[in-house]
């Protein structure tokens, strides 16, 4: 018995499997891990804020995480991969540091009035 093989760069069922595999590889690790930027930039504030304005002789840094992670609904390893995904690039936490601000603003505008 002789088997055939067949040419897998001429083939199609090739020429499409192989992209799609890939596709579906690299997205498996992509960052899905990564805290979606408006809820990260709330969970970033409310975390400033708090520190801020809360002794540290009275609370925890564990403690105040462990508050806002359970409000906001992620994990340690959430914030540490949404940290991780912005450490890659400077560009992303300008970007973000300027939503942020603004969210700040916002939140201070709603204060006052």
């Amino acid at each position: 018995m002789k088997i055939k093989f067949r040419n897998c760069a001429n083939s199609v069922y090739c020429k499409i499997t192989f992209p799609v595999l890939f596709l579906i590889l690299f997205s498996a690790c992509e960052d899905k891990d990564v805290i979606p930027e408006d809820k990260f930039i709330k969970v970033y504030v409310d975390l400033m804020v708090i520190q801020d304005t809360t002794g540290v002789s009275q609370v925890s840094a564990d403690s105040i995480k462990a508050i806002v992670f359970k409000r906001y609904n992620i994990t340690d390893a959430d914030y540490n991969n949404t940290l991780d995904y912005y450490n890659d690039s400077p560009e992303k936490w300008d970007s973000f540091f300027k939503k942020a601000i603004a969210y700040v603003e916002e939140l201070k505008s709603k204060a006052d009035d």
